[in-house]
């Protein structure tokens, strides 16, 4: 049963690696050939391959037939029909789900974002919006969230705002349709009305009914640090334990009836009642990966008791894999997937050795060790870090939330409810108890060395990575297991070879409308710009800049740039600085402040440094500066032996002008285009004097000012240039060096293409 799980998943995780969809025919004929071969074999694994690939395929095809209409995209469009999920409380606004009523090009499940609305909608409740979409979009760029990829599994046809709603309201028939959605609704506003917003407010509505997002990005980086982000989700632990207290009180009353003369068995009721116990609360955590998982075991083994059969527990977690990827075949795109099916086979694996013959404590310690070394690679693969404080911080928080704080909430949560004042008071108690005991996780997500960085690895990184957690949790003599933790460790340190001396990497990233770009030399990096904030609260220094630099190995910034005061340029400094070490800041005029850094130094024109043999020199701004804040952005010359990068931020006519007057290198080979192509900038005259092999633009897909502006384009098309656009292209990677000639650039959305990503 493994190898045929095991065979299941690789043919649906192939199917999420290929860059395209293979043809129908391909599909069915590779089905055929696997069929003969586990005939012929008598295994079933090369069948299970087939199925999981054409399973998957089946999945994607559908959810890609779904999208939003290409010709609808930017358009302003009526929208009917309900709330489809809990409304998440952002810090401008509302986001949610809303399911359409069937319309010409529209997806069913669109995920929309209101702003500065009137009233908040309610889950199931009907509306009539009007709303501006676009088809799922997300940044790309190495190391960071895949958007789109999360937007397909979850059925999400399209994104955007709402202009204008009136809400309807919902009644009884509404409630009906939606049950569940309007339980969890309706716990979430009874806990929130509790709570109001003070800091364990989203703690326990995500342990309550799964709402996540309703913790704060402080918090989750606190528990990430940490290692204890499972504690926020409802987890196999929570619903275990759930069903198992539901189980043992049923056993307990049923007692209590035999001695009263009843007639019946003891533990089939028992086991009924904790499985349906389990599978209500899956429902109100929002059927998440975890909770399908633990729900499908605990069916499974509800069965094997019932019909008195014995069950491996190797071929339960076997079989909830295949059912998991029979219910939902893009399981393997959520991370929760491999967080909660790795955590059991760790167990599994550190249990052959004997941790059920240690004691519950000693073995409890050992199979959080298992936990924490088999995550490793799951974690460096989403995440990019591991923490290396979490086996210590988990040996009191998983105890103090499974056994004290998660069934507390639900009973507190069930008093709300029933008895509002009661509730009240008893949640106000939990919430002093997570409060007070916060510490435990907030301490030791502070210290420096509470998480590592794991760069970006080649596949036959991962390879060695994954073999070297198999080896340190299996059974083996002690030097196999130390050499396998001897090989964790080197390739969480690896990072790929750094650039020569003389050359540098440089990388225009994509962060939507705005400008984020990193210099990299042997010993240095340099990050020019940090992107966006957003109304919601985060920003593309964490998003995007941060990721970016992990990727690549990168655990400080040597140099931090503003190039000026405007929100897309420096709207991700602050949270950049916070998760790195950033030794200075450069800055022009009012971007200094926006730093928050007292000992940032200006840019000014003249002022040349040497990196490892690349030279770096600020050719603006001069005094006097001009009045415009734009035309004051910090222009910057990298020149690696013969090749030359300029960085223009959002420099105008006026600079331009001043910029050329004062002269600038002939052999440019790369600009980064002013102002994300508008067309007050790249004059005629900038485009004439540096003539580059290529004009980066960075600008946002669809952005509302319509950038890059064509005749830009035209200009320095018409220029030689090739031109590149970090909407279409995602982030954009050179290599500059001595050489004379220059390799054309890596563009993401092109080079790790995949079905769910738009060119």
């Amino acid at each position: 049963m493994v190898t045929t799980a095991l065979g299941f998943l690789g043919g649906t995780c192939l199917l999420l690696s290929l860059p395209a969809l293979p043809a129908e025919w391909i599909v069915a004929a590779g089905v055929l050939v696997a069929a003969s071969l586990a005939l012929v074999a008598r295994q079933p694994a090369p069948l299970a391959f087939a199925v999981g690939f054409a399973w998957c395929w089946i999945a994607v095809s559908g959810r890609l037939e779904q999208r939003l209409d290409p010709a609808l995209e930017g358009s302003y469009v009526e929208l009917r029909g309900s709330v489809a999920s809990v409304p998440q409380l952002l810090e401008a606004g509302t986001r949610f789900r809303f399911a359409t009523a069937p319309a010409p090009g529209v997806p069913p499940l669109v995920e929309l974002t209101w702003y500065d609305e009137v009233a908040a909608p309610k889950a199931a409740e009907r509306m009539v919006l009007i709303a501006k979409l676009r088809r799922p979009r997300g940044f790309s760029n190495p190391g960071g969230y895949d958007q789109e990829a999360r937007l397909l599994r979850e059925g999400i046809g399209a994104s955007g705002y709402v202009k204008s709603a009136v809400v309807q309201g919902r009644d009884w028939s509404d409630i009906a349709r939606s049950p569940v959605l309007t339980a969890r609704g309706a716990i979430a506003d009874a806990i929130r009305d509790a709570l109001g917003t003070r800091p364990a407010t989203g703690i326990v509505a995500g342990l309550a009914v799964g709402l996540q997002d309703a913790l704060s990005r402080e918090q989750w980086r606190e528990l990430a640090r940490s290692g204890t982000s499972h504690l926020m989700a409802i987890s196999g632990m929570h619903i275990g334990m759930f069903a198992t207290v539901t189980a043992w009180l049923t056993l307990r009353v049923q007692r209590w009836r035999q001695r009263r003369g009843s007639l019946g068995a003891r533990r089939d009721p028992a086991v009924l009642a904790g499985t349906l116990a389990a599978f209500g609360y899956s429902l109100l955590a929002g059927w998440s990966v975890p909770t399908q998982r633990t729900m499908i075991m605990i069916a499974m083994v509800a069965v094997a008791l019932l019909l008195r059969r014995r069950v491996g527990v190797a071929d339960a977690l076997a079989l909830g894999a295949i059912a998991v990827l029979l219910l939902d075949p893009l399981a393997p795109l959520a991370v929760g997937f491999w967080l909660s099916f790795g955590a059991v086979a760790a167990i599994l694996l550190a249990s052959t050795g004997g941790l059920a013959n240690t004691g519950i404590v000693a073995g409890f310690a050992q199979a959080q060790l298992a936990v924490t070394v088999g995550l490793v690679p799951v974690l460096a693969a989403c995440f990019g870090n591991v923490s290396l404080v979490s086996a210590l911080v988990n040996i009191a928080a998983i105890p103090l939330y499974t056994l004290i704080i998660v069934p507390a909430i639900l009973v507190a949560t069930a008093l709300a409810l029933a008895m509002p004042s009661v509730g009240t008071v008893a949640l106000g108690g939990i919430a002093w108890v997570i409060e007070f005991t916060w510490p435990l996780i907030s301490a030791p997500a502070a210290w420096p060395l509470a998480t590592w960085g794991v760069a970006s690895l080649p596949a036959w990184g991962w390879i060695a990575l994954v073999a070297g957690a198999v080896a340190a949790m299996l059974p083996l003599p002690a030097p196999g297991r130390v050499a396998g933790a001897l090989v964790v460790a080197a390739f969480c340190a690896w990072r790929a070879a750094p650039p020569a001396p003389g050359s540098a990497h440089f990388a225009l990233l994509d962060v939507g409308q705005g400008l984020a770009a990193v210099v990299e030399t042997r010993r240095h990096v340099l990050v020019y710009d940090s992107g966006p904030a957003f109304r919601s609260g985060t920003d593309t220094g964490v998003l995007v800049v941060e990721p970016y630099l992990r990727s690549r190995g990168s655990r400080q910034v040597d140099l931090l740039v503003a190039s000026h005061d405007d929100g897309d340029h420096t709207g991700g400094s602050a949270s950049l600085a916070g998760l790195m070490t950033v030794r200075r800041f450069a800055a022009s005029g009012g971007a200094l402040d926006g730093l928050g850094a007292g000992s940032a130094e200006r840019c000014g024109a003249g002022t040349r440094w040497t990196w490892d043999g690349v030279d770096f020199e600020w050719l603006h701004p001069a005094p006097p500066l001009l009045p415009k804040d734009n035309d004051r952005s910090c222009v910057l010359l990298v020149r690696a032996g013969n090749q030359a990068l300029l960085l223009t931020g959002d420099i105008q006519r006026d600079a331009e002008a001043e910029l050329l007057a004062r002269g600038l290198p002939a052999d440019i080979k790369v600009v980064v285009v002013p102002h994300h192509g508008s067309r007050t900038s790249s004059g005629q005259s900038l485009v004439d004097a540096t003539r580059p092999r290529w004009a980066l633009v960075p600008a946002g897909y669809r952005n509302r000012w319509g950038f890059p502006a064509s005749s830009v384009l035209e200009r320095w098309s018409l220029s030689g240039a090739q031109v590149l656009n970090t909407a279409t292209s995602g982030a954009i990677e050179f290599d500059l060096g001595p050489e004379e000639a220059m390799s054309a650039p890596a563009e993401w959305r092109r080079t790790a293409q995949r079905p769910w990503r738009d060119p």
